[in-house]
């Protein structure tokens, strides 16, 4: 008996041992960013200019995987079901938390299946509508909306998307009735608006800015928390009277669960220094979007608050998968 608890405790060392060489080596390979997304879009683009970056620190080659489909899933799943070591990461954004809302088939828990490495990202949102539409700011949508309850339609790039949630958590504040328009993405939202096919339009800011200017749609709020610099005349939720509609589109990494602690630490280190660099924060700016670094605790902290709010909107509203 002595034997085999010896033994069993040898092997538990030395398993022990094995991970704690392996994440004080990390990297030992090249490293894989998942991108649950086709090419081009918001994920995309951070994706490949934050593996650059890493590339550089860490040592190693950083790729970018495109994995689209499933509403993310699809790419999630690679990742999932990937080694636990560090070298394969995802990007997620709010579909992430918001898939097992909605769905009761999920091949994975997201918040129990993987860690946190860091926050990358936000993105400020906008409300526009149509030039005809006989609203200019928030107060007069409203109240538009309840002379014509059911009447206004707003497209968003999806079902399950931040902006279907924080339109639908507006609808259920403000308590009017619009109709959910979801599309394949931003450009065929912001395109059913511009052709006056819908009336209205919850899309990113980098979006929403190059029509705004050239007079296609008008913007009607912010999200965000400070005015968008290209779209300076118009009021955020807060200043319109809706703090608590105040919300970005984000985004950030995450890796399998048994991903040592020492690995995290070492992506969220050099993850946070990239964010830093001027070149990325011109980059980021340019495109639109805020760099947001945080800690692991913190982005993991995030995503639970993130989560309850969905799931509260998401049992309010009666959204449902389609």
């Amino acid at each position: 008996m002595f034997k085999h608890i010896l033994a069993a405790a040898l092997a538990a060392a030395a398993l022990q041992f094995s991970a704690a060489a392996q994440a004080q080596q990390f990297p030992s390979k090249p490293l894989k960013i998942v991108v649950p997304f086709p090419p081009g879009g918001a994920a995309d683009l951070s994706g490949r200019l934050l593996a650059d970056h890493l590339a550089k620190s860490l040592g190693q080659p950083v790729v970018i995987e495109n994995k689209p489909g499933a509403s993310t899933i699809i790419g999630a799943e690679v990742v999932y079901r990937s080694a636990p070591d560090g070298h394969t990461m995802l990007i997620v954004f709010p579909s992430f938390i918001v898939n097992p809302l909605l769905r009761s088939n999920m091949p994975f828990a997201p918040l129990k299946d993987f860690a946190p490495v860091g926050q990358t990202l936000a993105v400020p949102m906008v409300i526009a509508a149509h030039p005809s539409l006989a609203a200019n700011n928030l107060k007069e949508l409203i109240a538009l909306a309840r002379a014509k309850p059911g009447e206004l339609s707003y497209g968003t790039p999806g079902l399950g998307t931040t902006h279907h949630v924080m339109g639908e958590l507006l609808k259920l504040t403000a308590k009017i009735n619009l109709t959910h328009a979801p599309f394949q993405g931003g450009g065929p939202s912001l395109a059913a608006v511009t052709g006056g096919h819908i009336q209205l339009v919850y899309g990113n800011a980098n979006e929403i800015v190059p029509s705004a200017k050239s007079g296609k749609v008008k913007p009607i709020v912010v999200t965000s928390a400070e005015r968008v610099d290209l779209l300076p005349d118009t009021m955020t939720m807060k200043e319109s009277g809706f703090p608590e509609l105040e919300a970005t589109n984000w985004s950030g990494i995450v890796v399998p669960a048994a991903t040592p602690a020492m690995a995290i630490a070492r992506l969220n280190r050099d993850l946070n220094a990239a964010l830093a660099t001027p070149e990325v924060q011109a980059k980021f700016k340019g495109f639109g979007m805020i760099p947001t670094p945080s800690t692991p605790e913190q982005f993991g902290a995030f995503l639970q608050k993130e989560s309850a709010l969905y799931a509260r909107v998401v049992k309010e509203a009666g959204v449902k998968a389609e």
